[in-house]
């Protein structure tokens, strides 16, 4: 008895770690956004001694192509039609994997399983030239189709592992009462899969949300920066406005909480899904 009670005091005073170690920077990220300059290159300290929204205003204050309202609308834009290429090509080819029977098709579900072992840094080149071949460069929606590459095969995998939980039996029962195929998954199937569409909606919208890199290398005005682009600027070569930096990054950050916050009982569920499943 005392064994299990030692044991169940040690995992969860383990779990209160890591826990702390996990939020930490973003509790220093809040806690610097609030420091004047004055502050930030100082001893460090938790919490500001003198709070000010100096960092704050700086950002919003910024106007013109090189402005965060501008970086806003592009960073939504872009990660509004990612989310929705991908939900729309990885739920046709997550169901089409799920319920047909093709010659290829458990090798096809490992192609699309491989891909996410690739690392994206390896192939920063071949997309520059792609889109370069294409015109695309410094265009948002070169970036939109850089990104739907990017997410469109773990959305695959994930819905059609959510797919393979739903009993092919319903889909052939309504084919009976009369429904063609396409209705069957649009009207029968989708609505049962709102947990996966849930975790798929999530990972393509924070996938285009926060990706840096190839934002950075494939767009060059700051009329289209995207807001990890246009927050990185304020990192300069000699001197850094930790302050304005690191509000920027907070607000950044909020959509992602509260729309995880808001969806995560979806979120968990889709993801187990789609983790079990074949």
């Amino acid at each position: 008895m005392k064994k299990s009670l030692g044991l169940k005091i040690g995992v969860v005073v383990a779990a209160v770690l890591v826990c702390l170690f996990a939020i930490f920077p973003f509790i220093w990220m809040i806690s610097v956004s609030f420091k004047p300059a004055s502050e930030v290159y100082a001893a460090p300290t938790l919490f500001p001694k003198a709070p000010t929204l100096d960092g704050y205003k700086a950002m919003l204050s910024t106007t013109g192509a090189f402005s965060f309202t501008t970086w806003l609308r592009n960073s939504v834009i872009v990660s509004l039609c990612t989310t929705l290429f991908s939900l729309i090509i990885a739920t046709l080819g997550a169901y089409g994997i799920s319920r047909f029977h093709f010659k290829g098709r458990s090798a096809l579900s490992y192609i699309i399983l491989t891909t996410q072992v690739i690392p994206g840094a390896l192939i920063v080149v071949p997309m520059y030239v792609i889109m370069g071949n294409m015109n695309l460069l410094d265009n948002m929606f070169g970036l939109i189709l850089a990104y739907t590459t990017f997410t469109v095969p773990f959305c695959t995998w994930m819905m059609k592992g959510y797919f393979d939980s739903i009993s092919p039996t319903i889909d052939e029962a309504a084919m009976v009462d009369g429904a063609n195929r396409f209705q069957v998954f649009s009207r029968i199937v989708l609505p049962l899969s709102l947990p996966g569409l849930a975790a798929t909606t999530i990972f393509a919208f924070i996938s285009g949300w926060n990706e840096y890199v190839f934002a950075s290398v494939l767009l060059r005005s700051y009329s289209n920066w995207t807001l990890p682009i246009g927050i990185a600027s304020f990192q300069g070569q000699y001197d850094t406005n930790w302050g304005t930096l690191m509000a920027g990054a907070v607000m950044i950050t909020v959509p992602v909480v509260i729309i995880f916050w808001l969806l995560q009982k979806h979120l968990v569920a889709g993801m187990t899904a789609g983790a079990v499943k074949g």
